[in-house]
């Protein structure tokens, strides 16, 4: 099946349109977009599509809507079934979900089990503590500490997105994730702050300073279980109250926090596991 004369004149405007710079100078490849809205439409609700249905509710012509649809038919992203003439999603999303539900039951262990972790970490250190997963783009606050015994202390957002590059926790994101580096590879940032990135591997400890919002110091490190990052685990300090002798108490106290909450995390992926059995 062919695309009409016309089909190609609109994809060439479409993309005249998208030729523009993205953030970051990342340009989309149109091509991808579209694939990747295929598989979109399909959903729990909704598991089989016709060619029509596609086509109807990507705006596009049947013609083109096919094309897409023959290539991810070829890549296993797409089942066929001429029968009945629906298509579904292909075995290659079953490696996909598998991949996807283990990093979600790692991230949800570390959730749930980060509260007593963080409440002791405060007592200890007597700074307020938080703990950040990654949503896919940058680290989101997912559990903060008891409030500490301070006049001042630092509040934060529960849920609220750090800056990537600009963060303690970002930077060990950047330093032990796959996903997080590969997310932000064509900022040249990223190239940068490779011998940063470098030590916190080697040291699995980032501390970065941020001269606003008063002067604060964050401390960070990974949460590791089988050398696999599910967290991130820091303290954040004013400048001002944060003395040279604090810094080494305060980095053995968050390795401490880190490896008890490695095995809390390792525990109860133990028990799901052989719940699961």
């Amino acid at each position: 099946m062919t695309e009409s004369a016309e089909d190609v004149h609109a994809d060439q405007a479409r993309v005249s349109r998208d030729d523009g710079e993205r953030p970051g100078g990342v340009q989309p490849i149109q091509a991808v977009q579209k694939a990747v809205s295929v598989l979109n439409l399909f959903t729990v609700q909704e598991p089989e599509l016709t060619l029509g249905e596609i086509a109807a509710r990507l705006g596009m012509s049947r013609a083109t809507a096919h094309r897409y649809l023959i290539t991810l038919r070829a890549t296993n992203l797409l089942a066929y079934e001429p029968s009945q003439g629906v298509y579904s999603l292909g075995v290659k999303t079953l490696d996909y979900a598998a991949v996807v539900q283990e990093a979600a039951l790692f991230t949800s262990a570390f959730v749930r089990r980060a509260e007593p972790v963080l409440r002791r970490l405060s007592e200890e250190t007597n700074y307020t503590s938080v703990a950040s997963a990654w949503n896919g783009e940058s680290p989101v606050l997912v559990r903060i500490g008891t409030p500490v015994r301070r006049l001042v202390m630092i509040a934060m957002p529960l849920y609220s997105a750090l800056p990537v590059f600009d963060s303690a926790q970002g930077r060990i994101f950047l330093a032990f994730s796959e996903d997080a580096r590969r997310t932000h590879a064509a900022n040249p940032r990223l190239g940068e702050l490779e011998p940063e990135l470098r030590r916190a591997r080697e040291e699995k400890f980032v501390s970065h300073d941020v001269p606003t919002d008063g002067g604060t110091t964050t401390m960070a490190v990974p949460v590791l279980v089988d050398d696999t990052l599910v967290g991130v685990i820091a303290t954040l300090a004013f400048q001002t109250t944060l003395r040279e002798p604090d810094l080494i108490p305060v980095r053995k106290e968050l390795d401490r926090a880190a490896a008890e909450l490695s095995a809390r995390v390792r525990a109860d992926i133990a028990v799901r596991e052989g719940q699961s059995r």
